[in-house]
């Protein structure tokens, strides 16, 4: 990126397509909603979730659940080692 942006253009960075953050050139125009989940009502039941990506589990804990599992292990190595543990095996 540092090769095609120079100093003092505008861009604007985004990750909020998933896990690659993309580079637009421009400032984009945005709008940002808050949430407060603050006052969330009890529903009567127990919320778990399973998640594959090890990173968010953390985001989707601030949630109010009664627990998170990690369902891919092959997510937990990769993240880990840096690899897909198949491509170990070739």
């Amino acid at each position: 990126a540092t090769d095609k942006v120079k100093k003092g253009d505008k861009v604007t960075v985004s990750c909020a397509e998933g896990d690659t953050g993309f580079i637009y050139k421009g400032e984009l125009k945005f709008e940002k909603n808050v949430q407060d989940l603050g006052e969330l009502p009890e529903v009567g039941l127990k919320i778990m979730m399973n998640v594959g990506n090890p990173e968010t589990a953390f985001a989707f804990g601030q949630l109010p659940n009664e627990g998170i599992g990690l369902a891919r292990l092959e997510f937990v190595i990769n993240n880990a080692i840096g690899v897909h543990p198949k491509a170990l095996l070739n």
